[in-house]
């Protein structure tokens, strides 16, 4: 029998997500706030479905009726309140779904100059963290949830740097970046989701760690942009470690170089 996931967000990550486990032969429902975007997901072969977490009548049963659910909502203020979530909490617990995927980031991690693994946030105390108060709300749950880490989100229509712009010098020159590619971000779901790994927390970041200065300036060099400006005073740093997943999920990264990764003229349109 085919299995079922339910995506809830089908944004940049999700809808590729989507498509991928389409692909695989799974069954996929997806949602979306947007109305006008309903006949895009059916379009898809995902089974549509509009839903708006801050509104619970929106939170429809047969959205719930998977075997995996994975939460994936972009961290607007709104979304930062553990309060918005409760009514999605206690809907995955009526319909008693037992397998959750959340997406968090790894900006739960301090810039203290330090190398960041995922239990270095157990010190932490509840409300000193918003996002992290999010995380362990659905750690609490009645279902295992595995919580993903993700560093700076790149691929698809996100070409690194394109916002930067050339007459405005950019901070922390000197800070190694965290950045993961949209195939990795879906590969490590997909190994959480088929090695059942549930009740862990894993960082998403790419193995290498060049500085921003290194990274971007190449980014807009491949592009054809004016150089670059960065101010490479020293400043806090972290470094977020891939070793988790790579011991527990077996991840080997498509794009486990980041420099290598921009210079590949098949990811990306660079105008």
């Amino acid at each position: 029998m085919n299995k079922t996931i339910s995506i809830l967000g089908c944004g940049w990550l999700g809808f590729p997500l989507a498509e991928h486990f389409i692909e695989k032969g799974w069954q996929v429902k997806g949602s979306t706030t947007s109305v006008d975007k309903l006949a895009q997901l059916e379009s898809a072969g995902i089974i549509p479905f509009l839903l708006d977490i801050s509104r619970p009548d929106t939170l429809d049963d047969n959205f719930f009726k998977s075997d995996y659910l994975l939460i994936n909502i972009p961290p607007s203020k709104l979304f930062r309140e553990v309060k918005v979530y409760l009514p999605l909490i206690k809907a995955i617990e009526n319909n008693k779904m037992s397998k959750v995927v959340f997406v968090s980031s790894t900006s739960v991690y301090p810039s203290g100059n330090q190398i960041a693994n995922e239990d270095d946030t157990k010190s932490v105390e509840n409300g000193e963290n918003a996002l992290l108060d999010i995380e362990r709300a659905f750690q609490n749950g009645s279902f295992a949830t595995t919580v993903i880490r993700f560093g700076g989100l790149v691929g698809g229509v996100r070409y690194p740097g394109r916002f930067f712009s050339s007459d405005k010098e950019i901070k922390g020159g000197n800070q190694p970046v965290n950045l993961i590619h949209l195939d990795d971000c879906i590969q490590l779901i997909e190994r959480v989701l088929t090695k059942e790994v549930f009740g862990e927390v894993f960082n998403g970041v790419s193995e290498t760690h060049p500085t921003r200065k290194e990274f971007y300036s190449l980014a807009a060099d491949l592009s054809g942009k004016s150089k670059l400006k960065f101010n490479e005073e020293d400043v806090p740093f972290k470094i977020i470690s891939t070793e988790k997943a790579k011991r527990l999920l077996g991840m080997n990264y498509k794009h486990s170089d980041l420099l290598l990764m921009l210079k590949d003229d098949l990811l990306w349109n660079r105008t």
